[in-house]
């Protein structure tokens, strides 16, 4: 009797009696031998084949489980019973689960290995992630092209870009390679099966390969074009979220697509003539850009400007007219010693006293005048234009200008030519982006100088006082950019009098005049951009809401041009508008 049977033998005893009963060998029945030998043979398979599909780091740990699941039945064999079977049951189970636990991951990674097209474990670790990279990265064609036995007589066709090569592996040995425009592709022969193909301008030639016996072994249609695939990528990594595509055409490039503003646009323009430029090999490119790129959402831009001009002017004259002559003499023959400017009113502010006799007169006239003045020139243009687009105001007139003929053609008749002349308003607002505009304002105010006059064809065509204003801001939505500082002074004085007598000290005054003048013009531009928006036609206001006319009795009794406000009536309250807009004579 072994020592593992004794210990199984335990005396039983009767409850019923207080002496020990027989001992009694308990006999528990063996678990069916077929059952436990096909478990384990299914447990080893699976073991098996999964220990060979895991990585090496899994394989010792699913060993062990396996061993101790080998090892469970042994052991338990030899107790018998219900609780040897109860713990072969518990051993399989924790063996199960643990297979289960290790095994999940390694299914899910390989499930996303077959999906991401990229199958077995590499040294990148592994997943999707890994997996969608590798194939966004798959941008460039191939570098080698590889003829089979039986191509001699098909054509294959490669692209290549300006400065871009690709290898030719051919199946035997060529003695001779012939190309039909080498300026456009080059062909190197490397060694007798490898030729290398080089890309040197736009253009497409044929390149025929033949072997010794003078078979055909390739025929390639080359075209060699410009590699777009720089500038995608520039395009794509600049704009995320517009839409541009490019598409060669000859030595230019076409941009279609759509973006989101004009900013956008010629921002894209500028990336893709920096590109062509570079491409073309000499200063200045030998392609264009072609911009066919539509925008999105096209912005509108309101623009008020006020030009506002102030000329102040002072005229100041003083000094004594002499005039001497004799009676036997007409009029006209009359001296004045040292006449006023006669471009001054000279009737204003005059003393005249005369003096003679004996058929002398003597006849002076003291002037004492003084005169200020104050002009002011206002417009107030309010245009909208789309953003990236111009819009011109003009207000004023034109003159018209006489063009002589050349000498050359006797029979010719001279032309008209109208100048024009005014406040000229030119700007082009670009809308960067939310409340915030790029603009280009180029403002000039003219005014017709009779002072500077020419004539041409018998006809005296005034000259022009231009002042002009050009600048780019960039300013937020009702912002208001100023320009100040346009000033013109002029200065002019004159002394006329009688020579000798008039520098006399105190005395000279009764022999001189003096004549002063000082004009000065001040220029103010303001500009104010507005992103426009639309609205119903019932919120628009108009400068004669409320006005009506006056009728006969009132126009005519009480010298009124309208109805007295207030009033009721026909007429419609006039709306409170911002701003001011209209004139109403009252």
């Amino acid at each position: 009797m072994s020592r593992s049977d004794s210990r199984m033998r335990k005396p039983i005893r009767d409850p019923r009696r207080s002496s020990p009963a027989t001992p009694v060998r308990a006999e528990a029945p063996a678990p069916p031998a077929g059952l436990a030998a096909r478990i384990l043979r299914e447990r080893k398979a699976m073991t098996a084949e999964t220990s060979a599909a895991a990585p090496a780091p899994f394989r010792n740990r699913i060993r062990t489980f396996a061993t101790a699941a080998h090892q469970a039945p042994s052991k338990a064999g030899t107790r018998g019973g219900v609780r040897t079977s109860r713990k072969l049951g518990f051993t399989m189970l924790c063996a199960t689960a643990a297979l289960t636990l290790y095994l999940a991951p390694l299914s899910v990674q390989a499930a996303d290995f077959d999906s991401g097209g990229q199958g077995g474990f590499g040294k990148g670790g592994f997943g999707k992630g890994q997996a969608a990279q590798w194939s966004d990265q798959s941008f460039d064609s191939e570098s080698t092209v590889r003829i089979g036995d039986h191509e001699g007589q098909r054509t294959r066709r490669i692209g290549l870009g300006i400065g871009k090569s690709v290898i030719v592996d051919l199946p035997r040995d060529a003695k001779e390679v012939f190309v039909a425009n080498p300026a456009v592709a080059n062909a190197v022969v490397r060694s007798t099966r490898k030729i290398f193909l080089i890309g040197q301008e736009d253009g497409e030639t044929s390149v025929f390969i033949f072997d010794a016996d003078g078979h055909q072994l390739a025929t390639l249609e080359v075209s060699v074009g410009r590699e777009l695939g720089e500038l995608r990528d520039t395009l794509r990594r600049s704009f995320p979220r517009a839409r541009i595509d490019i598409q060669p055409a000859g030595d230019s490039i076409i941009l279609t697509g759509s973006v989101s503003s004009a900013t956008q646009a010629q921002h894209a323009v500028d990336i893709a003539e920096a590109f062509v430029g570079r491409e073309g090999g000499d200063l200045g490119g030998r392609g264009a850009v072609i911009n066919s790129l539509t925008i999105e959402e096209q912005d509108q831009v309101m623009l008020r400007v006020a030009v506002v001009e102030v000329a102040r002017a002072v005229v100041k004259q003083f000094g004594i007219q002499t005039n001497v002559g004799w009676d036997t003499l007409e009029a006209e023959d009359m001296t004045s010693l040292f006449p006023l400017n006669p471009g001054l009113d000279s009737t204003r502010g005059s003393y005249t006293a005369n003096f003679g006799g004996s058929g002398f007169d003597v006849k002076a006239t003291l002037q004492a005048f003084e005169r200020a003045g104050v002009s002011r020139t206002l417009a107030e243009p309010t245009l909208v234009a789309v953003s990236g687009e111009s819009a011109s105001f003009m207000a004023g007139g034109e003159i018209p200008v006489l063009t002589p003929c050349p000498p050359s053609e006797p029979n010719c008749v001279p032309s008209v030519n109208f100048k024009p002349f005014g406040i000229n308003l030119d700007f082009t607002p670009v809308v960067l982006a939310e409340n915030r505009i790029s603009l280009r304002v180029s403002t000039e105010v003219s005014e017709l100088d009779f002072e500077n006059s020419s004539t041409v064809l018998g006809s005296s065509v005034p000259g022009m006082k231009v002042r002009k204003s050009e600048t780019s801001v960039e300013l937020p939505s009702g912002g208001t950019m100023m320009t100040a500082g346009l000033i013109s002074t002029r200065t002019g004085q004159t002394v006329a009098g009688m020579p000798g007598l008039m520098n006399l000290p105190i005395l000279g005054a009764l022999f001189r005049s003096r004549d002063y003048q000082r004009q000065e013009t001040e220029l103010m531009i303001l500009v104010s951009p507005y992103i426009a928006k639309p609205m119903e036609q019932a919120e628009a206001e108009r400068p004669d809401d409320g006005f009506i006319e006056a009728f006969d009795p009132q126009a005519v009794l009480m010298g009124r041009f309208n109805q007295m406000y207030g009033t009721t009536g026909d007429s419609q309250p006039a709306r409170g508008t911002p701003g001011r807009f209209g004139f109403i004579a009252d």
